[in-house]
Parts: C-alpha cells; sequence; structure tokens
C-alpha cells in the first residue's frame, strides 16, 4: 500500500533520526522533520560518527559543531545526540555496542517513529547503523516502560544510497512520499550551514540535485516536490 504525506499524526509526537555522520540528518529528513516539527512533533538526531574524524576537508572541532547546530536549529530539530563511534570504520565496532548506543536513546526519548539509513548504501558506516537500528527498534517489546514504535523508515542519503551498486541486496523502494513543497528551500539552507559538504552540479549533494531528486520523487506520486522513504515496520494505520 502506498501512502501520501503524514496524516492525521498529533499524537504521534517524537521522532528519532539515526544517522551515522553530521549532515546525514538533513540530507535524508531534513525537509520532513521540519514539516512535523511545525506540526509541533520532535524531532531528535542521533549521530553515532559525531567527530568524523576523517572526512575530507574536515572543518576544525568548533567549526563543525557549529555547523551542526545551525543546520539543526534551521529546521527546527533538537540538538544532536552525538556518539563518538569512529568514522568510516563503524565495521570494526561491535554490533552489539552500537545496538545498545542506540537502544539508550530509545529509552530515554521513548519514539513513536525512527528513521534511519539504508541497508544497502554504499557507505558501510550507513550500513552498520541501520543493521542496528532494526535490532533495537525491537527493544519496546523487551521493556514494559518504553511504548510501541508506530513505525520504522528508511531513508535516502544521495551520494551513499544511490551510489550502491546492484548486488544480492535489495535496494532502496520507496513507498512513503511526503509533500514537502514548502520546506524543501529551508531544506537546502539547512545543508548549506555545513562547510564543505555541498558540491557543484551535477554531484549528487549540490542544490540542482538534491532539488531535482524531490522534484522525481513528487512526480512520482503526484506532488511537486517529495522526500521519500521506505517504510519496513508499521504498527497501525495512520
Amino acid at each position: 500500500m502506498q501512502k501520501s504525506d503524514t496524516q492525521n499524526v498529533d499524537n504521534f509526537k517524537i521522532n528519532l533520526v539515526v544517522v551515522a555522520h553530521p549532515d546525514d540528518e538533513i540530507l535524508g529528513f531534513g525537509a520532513t522533520g521540519a514539516k512535523l516539527v511545525r506540526r509541533g512533533e520532535i524531532v531528535q538526531p542521533i549521530i553515532l560518527c559525531g567527530n568524523v574524524d576523517v572526512r575530507q576537508n574536515r572543518p576544525t572541532d568548533i567549526e563543525l559543531f557549529e555547523d551542526m547546530i545551525a543546520a539543526n536549529s534551521k529546521v527546527g530539530f533538537k540538538t544532536p545526540i552525538l556518539g563518538s563511534f569512529p568514522n568510516i570504520r563503524m565495521n570494526n565496532v561491535d554490533h552489539l555496542d552500537i545496538v545498545q548506543f542506540i537502544e539508550k536513546q530509545i529509552l530515554e526519548f521513548k519514539p513513536h517513529r525512527i528513521f534511519t539509513h539504508h541497508p544497502s548504501d554504499l557507505n558501510d558506516d550507513h550500513c552498520q547503523i541501520s543493521r542496528g537500528c532494526l535490532a533495537a527498534s525491537r527493544y519496546y517489546q523487551r521493556r514494559n516502560d518504553i511504548p510501541p514504535l508506530r513505525s520504522l523508515h528508511f531513508m535516502e542519503i544521495q551520494s551513499a544510497t544511490d551510489w550502491a551498486y546492484e548486488t544480492n541486496t535489495i535496494g532502496f523502494k520507496p513507498n512513503l512520499f511526503v509533500e514537502i513543497e514548502k520546506e524543501i528551500d529551508l531544506k537546502l539552507e539547512a545543508l548549506s550551514c555545513y562547510r564543505k559538504v555541498m558540491r557543484d552540479y551535477p554531484h549528487p549533494r549540490s542544490k540542482e540535485a538534491i532539488k531535482g531528486l524531490a522534484a522525481f520523487r513528487g512526480g512520482q506520486n503526484g506532488q511537486k516536490y517529495s522526500e521519500a522513504f521506505q517504510t519496513i515496520y508499521q504498527r497501525e494505520l495512520v
């Protein structure tokens, strides 16, 4: 069943966006998150590789933190919770450590929805976190003090999800399209807060490519601009 936009969700207040690196939260969820914030909901980013110490052209620690705060403030997100996991080396981290870190955030924030990476992204950090998030998402079934998770979604990150090669792993299959005509420019403004992240066209992290993908996803679902997600778990119809 194809779901279009998020409707009648006043009782769903807390959204966790669980990602690998600073900027992923905006690339994959910036416009949709801004739309939910405007509806009175909370968006709490969880960034496991908060330091991105091996990022090419990385700004200073202070600049990176300033950029992160500015970008998330622009779209109304809460201050990100940062992990200290190693950038581009998440495959060397015990799976249990990733799961337990995410479970800690689930226990703290008790989210109704979780958005995270697709498990077949080219970036292996994304894959490791996606797998950890899938395991952690069942935490509510093992504890009585956590409300049931209402839905779980994969998002697409340009220059990661779109760069994945076709293998035996099933690729990104969107089935939820959120109309973002009023939020697309805000997303681009938030991304511009991150120094040295945006690129010139035709790189997928250019303004033209990001807006082009939003137009393509919108056209798939009769909307002008959309962010697309793959819903893999939904507890109730909303």
